[in-house]
This record gives structure tokens, C-alpha cells and sequence, in this order.
């Protein structure tokens, strides 16, 4: 690595900052922004996707905006706390009774395939 060297007050040598260190940072960020663009499309297309299906319920099954907002409260509050999260449960294998993660499809321990308690997990 080349060091260029600058000279400052007094003639002291000051070793600038490499190039090089500043096109990988730039990349670095660049990649972060693309991600996050990424990130926010894919979540946009769900907040449709979730709007069309509430729509369609609506108008098929006769439920209100109060139903869904009932629901999504006791959602919320399945793992004791009300902070607008759905919170990965912790999950007791019904081979070898140890706690499994939810995130998880088997069993760590025994190998057993978990039953999920939603479809969205």
C-alpha cells in the first residue's frame, strides 16, 4: 500500500488518508443504501398484498376495521407484552420436551419436524 505523505507545520510528516480506505467505505455504504431500497420495495408490496387480502375479507366475510384491530391486539399480547411485535415464542418439543426456538422447523436436540403455531413463521 502506497502512503502519500503530506507535509504540514513545521515540517512534520503527516501520512494522508489512503484512497483506497474511502472507495471501500463508499461501496460499503452504497451497498447499505441499495439494501435498504431493497428492504422498503419488498415491504411496500406486502403492505398491498395485506391491504388487498383486509379488502377482500371485508367485503366477503362482513368483518370491520374494529375486528381486525381486536385481533391484532390479542396478537400482539400472546407473548405478555403490547409493543406492536409478533415475538418469536419459544417452543417445547413434543418429542424430547426441551425449548426450541420458533424460528426453527426441527428440533435441535431430537430432530423431530416442529409444528408451527402460525403460518406466519
Amino acid at each position: 500500500m502506497a502512503l502519500v505523505w503530506n507535509f504540514g507545520k513545521d515540517d512534520d510528516f503527516i501520512p494522508a488518508q489512503p484512497d483506497l480506505e474511502a472507495s471501500q467505505a463508499k461501496r460499503k455504504a452504497d451497498s447499505a443504501a441499495d439494501s435498504v431500497r431493497e428492504l422498503q420495495a419488498r415491504v411496500d408490496r406486502l403492505s398491498m398484498v395485506c391491504q388487498a387480502m383486509w379488502e377482500l375479507l371485508r367485503d366477503k366475510a362482513k368483518l370491520t376495521d374494529e375486528d381486525v384491530i381486536k385481533q391484532m391486539q390479542k396478537i400482539d399480547l400472546r407473548d405478555g407484552v403490547e409493543d406492536g411485535k409478533m415475538t418469536r415464542q419459544t417452543l417445547v418439543c413434543p418429542e424430547c420436551g426441551r425449548n426450541v426456538s420458533s424460528r426453527r422447523e426441527q428440533c435441535l436436540y431430537c430432530g423431530i419436524w416442529l409444528v408451527k403455531n402460525n403460518l406466519f413463521e
